[in-house]
């Protein structure tokens, strides 16, 4: 057999140039700002450029022919309608975060002292109203406090017989119900870190538990505190979709007012009641961190030291608890009941959607006539919620690809590497998280109406996508920080490359965290609605946004059902998954303790 003839006229084979293109790929280095920009141009784009466009359409720059000024911040000022109204937020506001402390720090000191299964029942409990939809949220404590539910029917033992929808008590309970787990969860990390050895070392030496936790444990709390309350508080006044679904319009706070001036399209208004909002969320950021930190300071020891006399009226009373007995049985039987109260206060509202989806009765009720499958039929039909809940589905996976590529470059650059401004960068990644609902929902409206866009699914996946990656950043960047740097540079120095380092070394030693983030992502994405419910239109309708138009005037059996499919989906997941990863550890920095 003859030969194959070769053209060696086509010169020599392209093989050695591709590898020496891919070695010059591998030995490309970037460096922490270019590793940065893309989390750095998303958070600028989303949060800087709405907000600037609100300040220009308040001061009367865009989208009026009036004079530009401060006319509008004016007329709010001057009128005792807005004060009002601004007053009862406020105090709406401050009721909840109060009330969640109540709840919430007796809770975060009876789980932190659980183990086994025990924690992990716990954890996935108070996790679980975060992850649950916010509209599955609302529809549940609907069917608890109309006025045949079962909350009424307990005020009735009272003679206070009322229903609390439409009531600002009643907006009120289901903000305390979120709340709650959002001071829980950073107090977690806070106790967990603690060293066991100090309050123990207290109490050996006589020391009443309540002296131990004002002296040793609160102080290094006490930031956790404040980070949850903080939370809690802008939570509270910026809520769009709990006003609104629980004040069937008879409840005017200031999210609900900025509804209803984007409803007349006074868009002038409507980012100058925004801005006041953020200035108030801000005010209470600043005087909660002063308080503190004059708390804390007055706790030090150099402070008493300054100032002998300020601190005898506290030794005195602290000094005479010791003397008291610690009733350890009666506290033991306290921190039971007490779980077990704050287990059903949490995962009430979940229970009765449930109970209303296999229910017989076509209205929702608290009673219970009989088991059926229907509504879950219904709710899959063609006519149900399946064409939303795929777009809901496609949005929050495409959200969280793009999120977790940005994320992953940007915490693991602000985890390695020590640079000039970086707690800026830091605070920047974060301010999604800073901003009330309704302030940041108002911004993306008059960002994509000054640019002049309409409803498209770019347009919602780029709000997604601002939103999400402030959470998967904070969770990420905890994850990378708790890996040994000498297990990296090991690797280099064994000849490994940057990115061989990571896919081999780094990556596997964060998956809990990866994991963790990814699901926290998707969950904050697919859950979104008050940013949703003012971009969402026609073919780019969500679930959540479809699910709360659905319930809002007259709550349904089929939207129950839907309701109680994605409860029990989350169920089956959350609690096998805390096992396994401390998911709910992870999202706030800590590590569980088995």
């Amino acid at each position: 057999m003859s030969a194959v003839p070769v053209d060696t006229a086509a010169g020599p084979s392209p093989a050695p140039a591709v590898a020496r293109t891919v070695e010059r790929l591998r030995s490309v280095r970037v460096g922490p700002f270019g590793l940065l920009s893309p989390a750095l141009a998303v958070v600028l784009a989303g949060v800087v450029g709405p907000f600037v466009i609100l300040v220009l359409y308040s001061l009367g720059v865009l989208g009026t022919n009036a004079e530009p000024g401060l006319s509008h911040f004016t007329d709010i000022l001057g009128d005792g309608y807005y004060w009002g109204i601004y007053a009862k937020s406020v105090r709406l506001a401050l009721t909840v975060t109060v009330v969640a402390l109540l709840i919430a720090v007796p809770l975060a000191f009876i789980v932190s002292n659980s183990r086994g299964w025990t924690r992990t029942l716990l954890v996935s409990t108070i996790v679980m109203p975060l992850m649950v939809n916010i509209v599955v949220r609302n529809l549940g404590w609907v069917i608890v406090l109309t006025r045949n539910g079962l909350a009424n029917r307990v005020l009735g033992w009272f003679g206070l017989r009322q229903s609390l929808i439409g009531t600002l008590g009643g907006i009120g309970v289901v903000l305390v119900h979120v709340g709650v787990p959002l001071i829980v969860l950073p107090m977690l990390t806070a106790l967990d870190r603690l060293e066991p050895a100090q309050r123990e070392a207290a109490r050996s030496l006589g020391a009443h538990p309540i002296v131990a936790f004002w002296r040793i444990t609160m102080p290094r709390v006490a930031p956790a505190v404040v980070a949850g309350s903080t939370l809690v508080f802008l939570l509270a006044m910026g809520s769009i979709v709990t006003p609104r679904f629980l004040g069937a319009g008879k409840v005017t706070v200031v999210p609900t007012l900025i509804l209803q001036q984007i409803a007349t399209s006074r868009w002038n208004r409507t980012a100058a009641l925004s801005l006041l909002l953020f200035a108030v969320v801000l005010l209470y950021a600043v005087v909660v961190q002063r308080v503190a930190g004059r708390l804390a300071n007055g706790r030090s020891v150099a402070a008493r030291r300054r100032r002998p006399l300020r601190g005898r009226p506290v030794t005195f009373v602290l000094t005479g608890l010791n003397a008291m007995p610690t009733f350890d049985r009666g506290r033991l039987t306290f921190r039971r009941v007490y779980m077990v109260v704050a287990s059903l206060y949490l995962l009430f509202p979940m229970a009765v959607v449930i109970k209303s989806a296999v229910d017989s009765s076509e209205s929702l009720q608290v009673g219970f006539d009989g088991l059926t499958l229907r509504w879950f039929r219904e709710a899959l039909s063609a006519e149900g919620f399946r064409t939303e809940l795929w777009f809901s589905l496609r949005l929050a996976v495409c959200a969280v690809l793009l999120a977790l590529a940005i994320s992953v470059a940007a915490s693991w650059t602000l985890a390695r590497h020590r640079f000039p401004g970086r707690d800026a960068v830091v605070a920047l990644l974060m301010s999604p998280l800073l901003v009330p609902q309704a302030a940041l929902a108002i911004g993306f409206v008059l960002f994509f109406l000054w640019l002049g866009t309409a409803p498209s699914f770019p347009r919602l996946l780029f709000a997604h996508l601002v939103v999400t990656i402030p959470y998967m950043c904070r969770m990420l960047i905890t994850a990378f920080e708790s890996v040994d740097v000498a297990m990296e540079e090991a690797a280099s120095a064994c000849g490994g490359g940057p990115l061989t380092v990571f896919r081999r070394v780094t990556l596997p030693l964060v998956r809990p965290g990866l994991f963790s983030a990814v699901l926290f992502g998707f969950l904050v994405s697919f859950d979104e609605a008050a940013i949703s419910v003012l971009l969402a239109s026609g073919s780019t309708t969500t679930f959540p946004v479809k699910l709360l138009s659905a319930m809002e005037f007259q709550p349904t059996p089929v939207g129950a059902a839907v309701a109680a499919m994605l409860v029990l989906v989350l169920s089956v997941v959350i609690v096998p998954l805390e096992r396994r990863f401390g998911i709910a550890s992870n999202a706030v920095g800590g590590a569980s303790r088995r």
